[in-house]
């Protein structure tokens, strides 16, 4: 499965007109991957930990992880410093939600408390705005 071409995808089927036909393309596509989402192997998921530092591909990620249940415990990091880092706070709830999902609030909540002191985090004020979502996604 080649991630790099079905995001590619993705963005063409973002770009269509009809708006429809566009979701209906975008919804292909994340089925293509849904189907055959890596296991919880680094290795494998090593592209989805790339694209949650990436501006654009990140909301690809957000919006896959949302159809994908477990979210893999490799990726459990990765998600919450997404989160944590993501200035607008109504957009950092696409991060957090999948692993509350997964792995439940007192996790969640325990992985943000060790990124606290990172300083991405303390500049974003991303701890106060990523606990604002916890208990409101987990209900």
């Amino acid at each position: 499965m080649n991630l790099e071409s079905l995001f590619e995808e993705y963005v063409q089927a973002k770009s269509v007109k009809d708006k429809n036909a566009g979701h209906q393309a975008i919804q292909k596509v994340l089925g293509k991957i849904v189907c055959n989402f890596p296991k919880d192997n680094p290795e494998a998921l090593a592209w989805f930990t790339m694209a949650l530092t990436h501006d654009h591909k990140k909301w690809f990620v957000a919006m896959l992880l949302e159809k994908v249940n477990p979210v893999p415990k490799a990726l459990f990091d990765d998600l919450v410093f997404a989160s944590l880092i993501e200035n607008d706070p109504s957009f950092n709830k696409s991060f957090i939600a999948p692993c509350v999902r997964t792995f439940g609030v007192e996790a969640v909540k325990s992985r943000i408390m060790n990124f606290s002191a990172h300083p991405q985090v303390i500049e974003n004020d991303g701890v106060t705005k990523v606990m604002y979502w916890v208990p409101r996604v987990a209900s």
